[in-house]
């Protein structure tokens, strides 16, 4: 008796599979485990990082990194060094092979706590003052990416050729190094261009109006560094600066649009897809140490021509003529 239940319930079985398949239905294959584990981390989700991730898939999967060959586990922490540890440390537990990174912040947690896993960064300014690697061409460990440094020096040359700035007032973030950095290199250029810099410290996003409330009696200009960290805030920001009549400049993607009079900064699309070039590398088995730090090649200058009418400045032709982009 139990061996005819048996036979009627494995007839009955293949018949319902024999039906299923009939009318176009799939029986589910295993699925197998991709063969490389690969952790992002997108710093608080900015539209110039997704725009740069959407670039470096598009690269791995026309290197034949395919989903069911390298497994991409992303996370989007928010700006603060907190979230950054959190997103690291869930990267190393988890066994990523490889850990790519969007700015500097979440670069340098990387860098200090995910030792012997490679780390390749994207949209970093100066790696090499940062501390990220030795050098462009000889990185020194298992760090290496693509730097998105454009000269700060052409960008003021240009701005004091239309708007002769006596004050320029810079807000950053204390705990983001290349903020810090940015601060040096527009001290530095100062006194060739004949300004003084006024800096402001916050903590975070949250302090940046009260900040600039307190500088702007000081400032006739802004300068908005390269910081993930207060980019949440840059739209108040800039309204209330041009609403001021102060212009602002930067080196940061995407604040053109958001009101900014001139922008000198790296394309996140090509970003992506050389940090893609580099994870392919990487992944068909060579050492990160091995691979130099590559730097932007498409380096746009974009002056903002509806900013200038709104502040009353005139640009002059030969200014408008370095531009790679004129917004009108």
């Amino acid at each position: 008796m139990r061996d005819t239940r048996l036979m009627n319930k494995f007839i009955s079985y293949s018949v319902l599979i024999l039906l299923l398949v009939s009318i176009g239905f799939t029986v589910p294959q295993p699925v197998q485990a991709a063969d490389k584990f690969m952790a992002v981390v997108i710093t608080g989700n900015l539209p110039r990082y997704r725009e740069a991730h959407t670039a470096f898939m598009q690269i791995l999967e026309k290197g034949g990194m395919t989903a069911d060959k390298v497994e991409v586990f992303v996370q989007k922490p928010n700006p603060d060094p907190m979230s950054w540890a959190n997103s690291i440390r869930k990267a190393v537990a988890v066994g990523a092979d490889v850990i790519v990174t969007y700015g500097a912040p979440a670069s340098l947690v990387a860098q200090k706590q995910a030792k012997g896993i490679p780390v390749l960064f994207a949209d970093v300014g100066d790696p090499v003052g940062l501390g990220l690697v030795k050098g462009l061409s000889t990185p020194g460990g298992d760090v290496t990416g693509v730097s998105s440094m454009t000269p700060i020096d052409t960008l003021l040359k240009n701005f004091i050729s239309v708007y002769k700035a006596n004050s320029v007032g810079i807000i950053y973030a204390k705990y983001d190094a290349e903020g810090e950095q940015q601060v040096k290199s527009l001290e530095q250029a100062a006194s060739k261009y004949g300004f003084k810099v006024v800096a402001k410290e916050v903590k975070d996003c949250r302090e940046v109006m009260a900040a600039y409330d307190g500088i702007k009696g000081k400032i006739d200009s802004l300068y908005l560094p390269h910081c993930a960290a207060l980019q949440p805030a840059s739209v108040t920001l800039l309204s209330q600066a041009a609403a001021d009549k102060k212009p602002a400049i930067t080196q940061s993607p995407g604040l053109i649009d958001e009101g900014a009079l001139m922008a000198l900064t790296a394309d996140p699309t090509e970003q992506g897809q050389l940090v893609g070039v580099h994870a392919l590398q990487v992944l068909n088995g060579q050492k990160a140490f091995t691979l130099p730090v590559r730097t932007p090649k498409k380096v746009s200058f974009v002056i903002n021509l509806k900013a200038a009418n709104k502040l009353g400045i005139k640009v002059p032709i030969d200014v408008l003529e370095n531009a790679t982009k004129v917004v009108k």
